[in-house]
């Protein structure tokens, strides 16, 4: 059995499937990681930390499904090859850039979150270890 405990939550402008951008990588909006009052400790400062992962459950998301198709595929693709929602498991992955931290809330860019998503967890991006080099 696997237990998680949601850390935080998400907010953004995002409220309902469609509104987030595909891939939030190169998004200017602002959301906001709301840390619970038990797990700001575990914030810190982020000193000379300038990005994050931020590991979150994608609670909207369809679960049933194993194959997904965008609206300019012609056919729908296996999900594990794919950065679709859909999947038994809807765990999201994206990389925040740091624009501030105040107590318990972390500004961030970059995230595709809908407003309300649980934070599963928060790691630091660490370019030399994040960032395979390409082949030769």
């Amino acid at each position: 059995m696997i237990t998680l405990e949601p850390v935080g939550v998400i907010h953004s402008p995002y409220t309902k499937q469609g509104q987030a951008p595909r891939q939030g990588r190169d998004s200017t909006i602002i959301s906001t990681l709301e840390i619970f009052p038990q797990y700001i400790p575990a914030v810190g400062t982020m000193e000379g930390i300038s990005h994050i992962w931020v590991i979150y459950w994608m609670d909207r998301a369809e679960r049933h499904l194993l194959k997904a198709r965008r609206p300019d595929w012609n056919e729908a693709r296996p999900v594990f090859t794919i950065r679709s929602p859909v999947r038994p498991n809807p765990i999201a992955l994206s990389i925040g850039e740091i624009k501030s931290v105040v107590k318990g809330t972390i500004a961030v860019t970059g995230i595709e979150a809908l407003d309300g998503s649980p934070i599963l967890d928060i790691k630091p991006y660490v370019h030399n270890l994040d960032c395979i080099p390409p082949p030769p």
